[in-house]
């Protein structure tokens, strides 16, 4: 067997044909294979390898986790108010910061309840850019959502978004804090003396802008210590009913016309009390250092909000609705007859006289159709040509006075389908509005960067919007006076009516052409009908719908925007002269050109309670109702409140003792509570019971009589302010309808 068995045996192990050694092949594979191995890849090789990839992969988890961190980012920042405070009858101007690490083209969605309002916005990678929005007056405090979409993306799908939830004070005094943080926490401790509301402070250290546009509305109290003149916002704001408190140095270099009424009442330190137009001012030595008690004397609660005062027509009205109420003119063609006449002549006489010059009488059967067709076309062309394929109208209230307002509701229908842009003047604060209850297609708007509204009509579609506003000069001059009220038409405008509204008297008068004057006296007005006289009237026209003659829309109309005007605030006494004027609209651009909006203006000019004459009488301005019906939520039913506190103003000279009115000047009006009890078969309730006046040298309430004279000394402040309290729990009127009179009055 020798060396050729062995190469026998290794020609075997190579798995030859015809030999079985298929076990021991494998074998031998097994051991030869790691031989080769480990000649190809050494120990060291092997491990120097694994370490590599190792410290790789190491190093490429560590690279990822930051860039997950880093992963492209939208944020949307919201501001609004003065730190989520907002005013319950003004827009929202809310303040929209996005910052992006990618560029973002797309736009900002504004939802409101069923209001969507789209704005287009681009910011650059790694920018970030500030858009200002005005959303509707807060309703029910109701959340508003804003979300950014992408170009392209979907509406469901937001990139970021945000929430805004509007703060109204309710059940607190808001008191802002200009540059004073040492108060935040003095003034958190305080609950006022007259209505034991807490005291809410919020500190404004950057309000330079705020004060210079005088946005402080949602404000009972602004405490600042700035010696320098006041903004003219500022002034605005409080001329027309704001509270400030500073000091005596500061004051003296704010330049404002202040009257003084005397020292405040019922504290211990001497502080001067002003006046300056509606609103007061209170300057003390210093801000810091004084105990609660001194501010809780201070700090009163502000009237409340328009909002929970009777409607003093019953049911309501939005501006928009009032300015659809405003029929459009059918265009006239006064040469209509004429051209009717010509077009028989030239059919009839006159082409006959043709064809019979030129002996073709027979083509009267071509050129009579004819002639008559081509008239068809030309009358179709001249009638659809002459009527407006767009109706704009408006239906304005302007209150005079010393922070004048104006409010306009604006509506454009159209009848076909058409994109639209509109830009409003900039001291307009725009947003729009969507009513349910019309008929048609309303569009809502996409609002460019430069502050176009574009809005993409369907045909019979329309669009609103309400817009707040500074009042522009009327031209319109009122005078009241010891006989009564004078009115001047000094604008080029007509006055279709005026008259003096003293709830619920209204004396109407007729037109006033301009430079006419007419006048009304006191006893006069108080011998007028009641509006409750024309309740059927108004109801009647509004269930109507349509009316041949545009004169008896007036009531309805008037009545509403009353409405408007005191259910959002603009004017919280119910005793006015007024105007109404067919007033257009004349800043507005419509597809790059001005468009003049016709509608309706009224023009309400508040009768001051020191200024009526001999016949005095001052209406019950609410400031404060229990807890119990706040905390329920009712809306706009103040009735079924148990416990009220209100505010009169008299006349800081007076001097005579003032009394008490139940039921108003009316003596047929009854309030509702009392109109429900007699429906119900319920007896007289006494409604003398339960009076309360605040004492202001004794810093509380007393017991009072209603039906003597009170004693002016002790419950007329300086500032000629009355403050009652009353329980509804025996009265069977509603406190709403007490007034205070002196002098002459029935």
């Amino acid at each position: 067997m020798g060396p050729s068995g062995s190469h026998g045996s290794a020609h075997t192990a190579s798995g030859r044909p015809g030999e079985p050694a298929t076990g021991h092949r494998a074998l031998v594979s097994l051991k030869f294979r790691p031989h080769m191995a480990w000649k190809v890849f050494p120990v060291w090789l092997g491990r120097l390898i694994f370490g590599v990839v190792a410290v790789a992969l190491l190093f490429w988890g560590g690279a990822t986790a930051p860039a997950q961190d880093e992963r492209p980012e939208v944020k949307l920042l919201v501001e609004g108010g003065i730190d989520g405070w907002v005013d319950p009858h003004w827009p929202i101007k809310l303040e929209v910061r996005i910052e992006t690490d990618i560029l973002l083209v797309g736009e900002l969605q504004v939802v409101q309840g069923q209001e969507l309002a789209r704005l287009e916005v681009e910011v650059p990678a790694g920018g970030v850019r500030a858009y200002e929005v005005v959303v509707a007056p807060p309703i029910d405090q109701r959340v508003i959502l804003l979300r950014v979409i992408p170009e392209g993306g979907d509406d469901e799908t937001p990139v970021a978004s945000a929430f805004f939830r509007p703060r109204v004070a309710a059940k607190e005094i808001l008191v802002g804090l200009v540059g004073q943080p040492r108060l935040e926490q003095v003034l958190g401790e305080v609950r006022s003396a007259v209505s034991g509301e807490p005291i809410t402070p919020v500190g404004m250290d950057d309000a330079s802008d705020r004060l210079e546009r005088g946005e402080l509305h949602q404000l009972s109290y602004l405490v600042m210590d700035q010696p320098r003149p006041l903004t003219a916002g500022a002034v605005s704001w409080l001329k027309g009913g704001g509270r400030l408190v500073t000091t005596a140095a500061a004051l003296e270099m704010m330049g404002l016309d202040a009257v003084l009424w005397g020292n405040f009442p019922g504290v211990d330190t001497r502080i001067g009390w002003y006046g300056v137009g509606e609103g007061e001012v209170l300057a003390l030595d210093a801000l810091n250092g004084h105990p609660t008690q001194l501010w809780a004397s201070l700090l009163r609660p502000a009237r409340l909000s328009g909002s929970q005062q009777i409607p003093l027509v019953e049911g309501t009205m939005s501006l928009t609705q009032a300015a659809l109420s405003v029929e459009s003119e059918t265009p006239g063609y006064p040469w209509l007859p004429l051209v009717v006449v010509v077009y028989a002549v030239v059919v009839g006489p006159i082409n006959l006289w043709i064809l019979r010059r030129r002996r073709k009488l027979e083509w009267a059967w071509l050129t009579i159709p004819a002639l008559g067709l081509i008239g068809v076309v030309a009358f179709s062309i001249v009638g659809t040509g002459g009527v407006n394929r767009t109706f704009w109208s408006h239906g304005t209230v302007q209150v005079s006075g010393p922070d004048p307002q104006a409010r306009t509701g604006m509506v454009a229908a159209t009848s076909r389908a058409r994109t639209m842009e509109i830009s409003f003047s900039p001291e307009w604060d725009v947003y729009p509005e969507n009513l349910a209850d019309i008929s048609g297609d309303s569009a809502q708007p996409r609002i460019t960067e430069s502050g176009v509204y574009q809005y993409d009509l369907p045909s019979l579609g329309w669009l609103s919007v309400n817009a707040f506003r500074r009042a522009e000069p009327a031209g319109v001059e009122v005078a009241f006076g010891d006989r009564g009220v004078e009115m001047i038409n000094a604008s080029p405008n007509p006055v279709v009516m005026w008259g003096v509204h003293a709830y619920p008297r209204v004396a109407v008068g007729g037109a006033l052409a301009p430079g006419a004057t007419g006048s009304f006296g006191w006893r006069e007005v108080l011998s007028s009908a009641s509006w409750w006289q024309f309740h059927d009237a108004f109801w009647g026209m509004d269930a109507e719908g349509t009316v041949g003659d545009l004169s008896e829309h007036w009531p309805i109309v008037i009545g509403s925007l009353v409405n408007v005007a005191t259910e959002s605030g603009m004017v919280d006494v119910p005793s006015f002269a007024f105007a109404v004027t067919e007033q257009p609209i004349s800043d507005v651009v419509v597809d790059g050109r001005p468009q003049v909006v016709s509608g309706l203006k009224l023009d309400l000019y508040p009768i001051p309670a020191d200024r009526m004459g001999e016949t005095g009488w001052a209406h019950a301005r609410p400031v404060w109702l229990d807890e119990a019906f706040r905390a329920g939520g009712f809306e706009g039913a103040p009735v079924f409140a148990e416990l009220w506190i209100l505010s009169y103003r008299l006349p800081t000279d007076l001097s005579v003792s003032p009394r008490l009115v139940l039921g108003g000047l009316d003596p047929g009006f009854v309030g509702l509570d009392r109109a429900v009890a007699i429906a119900d078969g319920e007896g007289e309730v006494d409604g003398t019971e339960g009076w309360e006046a605040w004492d202001w040298e004794a810093a509380e309430f007393v017991p009072v009589d209603i039906e003597r004279e009170m004693d002016a000394a002790r419950i007329v402040a300086p500032s000629g302010e009355v403050l009652l309290r009353v329980s509804t729990a025996r009265l069977g009127v509603s406190p709403l309808t007490a007034v205070m009179t002196w002098r002459d009055a029935p």
